[in-house]
């Protein structure tokens, strides 16, 4: 069974066509409008995987891994949080937009847009299957929502951490969590992150971080150019094997 997840992984690696994607917007629940691309699966899916970026980036973080995660079946919305800039020549509208209209931006803000877009999923698909992935303090609040809704299936967190301490506290927020979710890190970040995932359903948990180099910050670690992409896209591709 290992060969045939290799196999698949080598081909998610080698070939790049790309399928239906456009440009969506839709209000946060303080009106800011949110931009987001929408990738769509070639072959109908009612699984959607919601795509979150870390500090000052944008949608375009996730410009391979949506390319990517489609080819899995997973319908994908990569999003621009308030908190933002550019990155891989995309800019950020939604921060864009927050700035010139006055609206807060704070890490702790970008929590409603994480809100809005499950909304928004759930109003153009009723029957959907939601995963959310979130890059640094963006995985933070995706756990703390998944642990806060009953209708959320999994949970993709790169580097987690205690961004908003001022405020709250995400070990907090997580304690029980109890769907499955896929935890992944640098290795100098590992023993941070085991400690803040430490009162989740462990039986729900992977935790993971490479074992050949110390890999990158958030989900950047899967870019093309990440020495320890490979390791992680793997990893990931054993977690959602089983959805």
């Amino acid at each position: 069974m290992r060969h045939i997840y290799l196999l698949i992984f080598y081909l998610l690696i080698i070939t790049t066509k790309g399928y239906g994607q456009k440009l969506v917007q839709y209000p946060s629940s303080d009106k800011l409008v949110i931009t987001a691309d929408y990738y769509e699966t070639e072959k109908e899916s009612n699984k959607y995987m919601l795509l979150f970026h870390q500090a000052d980036y944008s949608r375009g973080e996730h410009k391979e891994s949506a390319q990517r995660l489609i080819k899995l079946g997973y319908n994908c919305l990569a999003v621009d949080l308030r908190m933002g800039n550019e990155v891989n020549y995309v800019r950020n509208e939604t921060a864009y937009e927050a700035k010139k209209k006055g609206f807060k931006t704070t890490y702790y803000d970008s929590e409603k847009d994480i809100t809005a877009s499950i909304e928004y999923i759930k109003s153009i698909d009723s029957d959907a299957e939601i995963f959310l992935f979130g890059s640094s303090y963006s995985a933070s609040l995706c756990l703390k929502i998944a642990n806060e809704r009953k209708d959320i299936n999994a949970v993709i967190a790169f580097s987690p951490g205690e961004y908003f301490e001022n405020i709250t506290l995400i070990k907090d927020d997580i304690s029980g969590l109890n769907i499955p979710m896929f935890v992944a890190c640098q290795q100098t970040e590992f023993n941070y992150v085991q400690t803040l995932t430490s009162r989740v359903d462990q039986s729900k948990l992977t935790l993971f971080k490479p074992e050949r180099g110390d890999g990158l910050h958030g989900s950047k670690t899967l870019w093309w150019e990440s020495s320890t992409r490979n390791e992680y896209w793997l990893a990931l591709l054993f977690f959602l094997k089983d959805f």
